[in-house]
């Protein structure tokens, strides 16, 4: 019987497959597979990077918001000194690019993912200083349940609604040009109410949309832009809802 060396005989004596533990992944697996083809321990890995990612987030947006709406000095400080929002805004552009641009780039990816969150949090508590109280929390929670039922149907549906990203593209669109367009024309209280549903309910098919492509487009390092992306779903859903009820509340 002729003998053979113990790395060249079959697993369990030989060389096993290398084993993906943890974040112990090897940078060509993580760059060339997508999360849809790996096995089980790692998609959930990256689900619980994506998500606890974007719970820091949402509790950041939260206590900005709850600081400024809840102090009547820092709130009127905030509204007098509107240079301050302006910031916010070349802010959240300029991190987000950043973002993107070094989203692979280690701890690099996380501080500009926080100077993001930071600059959107101030737009979004400073807009909801301007709404009553009630009205804010009805919109967060409405907007919670509807990200949570809508999260849980994309990840159980067999329907693929990547297919929708184009519709979805124009419909962006055609809210960005209507919203230009009531900068300088003022709509009626109907005109308003139907653009702000409108809106709702692009973002909640973008909610199920981008779910969808996080599990089939992104690779196992892009939990970063995959949090970006829910995080802006939620924040202009929000939105979209608060307008409605506010609308709905002065009537």
């Amino acid at each position: 019987m002729s003998y053979q060396p113990v790395e060249n005989q079959p697993p369990p004596y030989g060389n096993p497959e290398p084993r993906v533990d943890g974040d112990n992944i090897p940078d060509d697996f993580k760059y060339s597979v997508n999360v849809a083809s790996c096995e089980l321990p790692i998609r959930q890995m990256f689900i619980r990077k994506v998500y606890a990612l974007l719970s820091v987030q949402l509790v950041m947006t939260l206590v900005v918001g709850l600081i400024i709406k809840s102090n009547s000095a820092i709130q009127s400080w905030c509204l007098n000194n509107m240079w301050l929002f302006i910031v916010s805004v070349v802010g959240a552009l300029g991190f987000g690019i950043g973002t993107h641009v070094m989203a692979r780039s280690y701890p690099t990816n996380l501080i500009l993912l926080s100077g993001f969150t930071l600059c959107e949090s101030y737009g979004i508590g400073l807009t909801c200083s301007m709404v009553k109280s009630d009205v804010v929390l009805q919109a967060v929670m409405l907007t919670f349940v509807i990200f949570v039922g809508l999260t849980l149907f994309a990840f159980q549906t067999k329907y693929d609604f990547t297919s929708w990203q184009g519709a979805l593209s124009m419909g962006l669109w055609f809210l960005i040009g209507w919203g230009f367009i009531m900068i300088f024309f003022p709509q009626s209280k109907m005109a308003n109410l139907i653009y702000s549903g409108i809106g709702a309910l692009v973002f909640c098919v973008y909610i199920i949309v981008d779910t969808q492509n996080i599990m089939k487009t992104c690779h196992l390092d892009d939990e970063i832009p995959a949090t970006m992306m829910l995080y802006l779903d939620i924040l202009n859903l929000f939105l979209f809802i608060l307008r409605i009820l506010d609308s709905r509340s002065n009537d």
